[in-house]
């Protein structure tokens, strides 16, 4: 990316420093975390280093394929679901926007009893927007994480799947605690971290399922609605029997070209997230040209703060879009990169589909969902779309279609997934 001050040079030089302290923590692991047969194979993955340490991995990676374990070890902070019987913190390869093999940190809970024949059935969740920075990563959820309370409600939903008998796994995504940019909505790296991670949870524990359901809220929902399409092509010996997408981000390009063409409308905090990522995942998008002076002094706060932050600075994104973008640029190359790589409309979903949406949502607005899920049944996708009254302010109303739409989502899963309780 060219433009210097949202460059990761600093980022990566910690990761080639902190990746040779976990180089001798995967040579020196030798102790299994499980020995539980699985097709008379045995799992054995390394312990993980303490600390931060753990997000940072060998240097080069080690051999394996997508999906496969780096290390793993118990997870003790806020991020672990209290129903579980066992909650682990997970590093485990996936493929990063440029096809290239990566470190993608995640969680995994598992039931307590005994599993049911096949095993237990898998939750695979998409968390929403908190942010590209590092701290960022819901798997360090803590009494000091920035969106504690996002993540800790959403948490509480996810323990209910946990209770009725599925394995919940959750993906960091691509850049999120690990080294390299967050590409932020970039619906295939979001699909392949929320797939790979059910992989690696199987490689954790033998007593997971083949057979999974994605589901997501927010920029989550936008990537299980991807997952639904590009998971069984990616992970063909998993059976992705579903998707459940509540609140999907969806016409990020449409959204796009509205603020270039409204330059007096105050900014959003999801602004900054999104230009970041596209200069990062597609040539041709260069925020020196697209982004005023100002705007290049305000995008750094994408390296420090999270959503939440971004929300509630006083100096933040909030100000109208022409002090911030350069209205006169060309942004033909941001467009056409949004169109590509995070308009989810534009794929094909090949698993049944529910979508549950708040009609008062000003987060993500009904309408968008309405032409989204309008999209997919024209091409013949399998959808059933609910949606919610739901009272209270903009992010509130948009947070609580999680656990508004609980019953409805377990009901949906447990006809396509049965949980074995």
């Amino acid at each position: 990316m060219r433009f210097p001050s949202v460059k990761r040079a600093p980022k990566s030089a910690r990761a080639l420093k902190l990746g040779a302290i976990g180089a001798l923590a995967l040579l020196a692991g030798c102790a299994s975390l499980s020995n539980h047969a699985n097709n008379n194979a045995t799992a054995s993955v390394p312990p993980g280093p303490v600390g931060d340490t753990f997000y940072a991995p060998p240097a080069p990676l080690p051999p394996g394929k997508h999906g496969d374990v780096i290390w793993a070890r118990k997870l003790t902070n806020e991020a672990a679901l209290p129903a579980a019987a066992e909650n682990w913190l997970v590093l485990y390869r996936s493929t990063n926007i440029a096809g290239e093999p990566i470190a993608v940190s995640g969680t995994v809970a598992i039931p307590k009893g005994t599993p049911p024949k096949g095993g237990w059935p898998v939750i695979s969740w998409a968390h929403g927007t908190t942010g590209i920075a590092n701290v960022c990563a819901p798997s360090k959820n803590g009494p000091d994480y920035l969106d504690r309370e996002y993540v800790g409600g959403i948490n509480a939903s996810l323990d209910k799947w946990v209770q009725k008998g599925y394995a919940v796994v959750k993906t960091d995504y691509e850049g999120l605690g690990t080294p390299g940019t967050h590409p932020y909505l970039n619906g295939p790296s979001e699909a392949r971290g929320a797939t790979d991670m059910v992989l690696a949870a199987r490689q954790i524990s033998p007593d997971l399922s083949r057979n999974w359901l994605v589901m997501g809220h927010s920029q989550g929902g936008q990537a299980a609605a991807y997952t639904a399409y590009l998971g069984p092509i990616y992970a063909q010996d998993l059976n992705l029997t579903g998707a459940i997408a509540i609140s999907p981000a969806s016409h990020i390009s449409v959204q796009i070209q509205y603020i270039e063409n409204h330059p007096d409308m105050p900014g959003s905090a999801f602004t900054p997230l999104i230009l970041v990522s596209l200069a990062n995942s597609a040539p041709g998008v260069d925020l020196n040209k697209l982004l005023t002076e100002e705007g290049r002094k305000r995008i750094q706060m994408v390296d420090k703060g999270c959503i939440g932050e971004l929300r509630r600075s006083s100096d933040g994104w909030a100000v109208t879009n022409k002090k911030l973008l350069n209205t006169d640029a060309d942004f033909k190359a941001l467009n056409a990169a949004a169109v590509s790589l995070t308009d989810v409309e534009n794929v094909r979903p090949s698993v049944p589909l529910l979508v549950l949406q708040a009609d008062d949502d000003h987060v993500v607005l009904k309408p968008f969902t309405d032409m989204m899920v309008s999209r997919f049944k024209n091409l013949g996708v399998d959808v059933d779309y609910r949606t919610y009254k739901i009272q209270g302010q903009a992010p509130a109303v948009h947070r609580e279609t999680v656990p508004r739409s609980l019953h409805d989502a377990i009901s949906w899963a447990e006809q396509r997934l049965p949980s074995g309780r």
